[in-house]
């Protein structure tokens, strides 16, 4: 989890982590891109319902959608309008994707990436909008510009695949150069040990010797 927690702390793009267990769309993690992105301060949106999902310009259905995914670790996207924290509208995409940290450990990543406002069909919201704005508002862009918002998409797209990518062939490295070390010191007991029964000095490896090895020995698991 270290190795993925300094991919995302110092990544570029706004990123999070979800909550897999909250009722609530929550994050347990956010870097500095999205701090920057949406003017939240990480204290102000961790272990709390994320004022990204939760606004009057916030179609529900889409957030009932983002959280089916999230509680079937299944990959999705939507486009959310809402505000950042100086109180700016902006049209939010937000991805949701599933990462396998290790066997049977899975966290849900989110990316938000800020739309470009020149390119929105909806004029700019206020806060005395009621919820029925969220109804109103179309998630394309206006006649003749529908080429353009797709190529912006798909462009965010790209960059968060590549991030995507990077890190799980990451993990995997490091897992196989874990499970490689552990094979190392393992051989390395055996070999020392089949030593000392047929007479050498003893230098043994005992079993609490290996217990206390931070590979051989039992590991919390630090998700």
């Amino acid at each position: 989890m270290n190795l993925l927690g300094s991919l995302l702390r110092y990544s570029s793009l706004p990123l999070s982590l979800i909550n897999p267990e909250a009722e609530e769309l929550e994050l347990s993690f956010v870097n500095p891109a999205f701090e920057k992105a949406t003017g939240y301060r990480a204290e102000d949106v961790l272990d709390r319902p994320c004022p990204l999902f939760d606004g009057p310009a916030v179609k529900q259905s889409a957030i009932s959608e983002l959280k089916i995914a999230r509680d079937r670790c299944k990959r999705i996207s939507r486009t959310l309008w809402n505000y950042d924290a100086s109180g700016r509208p902006f049209e939010c995409l937000t991805y949701i994707d599933p990462i396998t940290v290790t066997p049977g450990n899975i966290v849900l990543l989110g990316c938000h990436f800020m739309l470009s406002p020149e390119l929105s069909s909806s004029p700019p919201l206020t806060h005395t909008e009621d919820e029925g704005v969220a109804d109103r508002v179309s998630t394309h862009g206006p006649t003749g510009r529908e080429s353009e918002r797709a190529a912006e998409l798909h462009h965010l797209e790209n960059q968060k695949d590549e991030l995507l990518d990077y890190a799980r062939k990451a993990l995997l490295r490091c897992l196989e150069m874990r499970r490689n070390t552990l094979y190392s010191r393992i051989d390395l007991y055996f070999n020392r040990h089949r030593g000392n029964l047929l007479g050498a000095d003893s230098a043994d490896i005992d079993a609490a010797a290996m217990m206390r090895d931070p590979l051989l020995g039992p590991r919390e698991n630090q998700a």
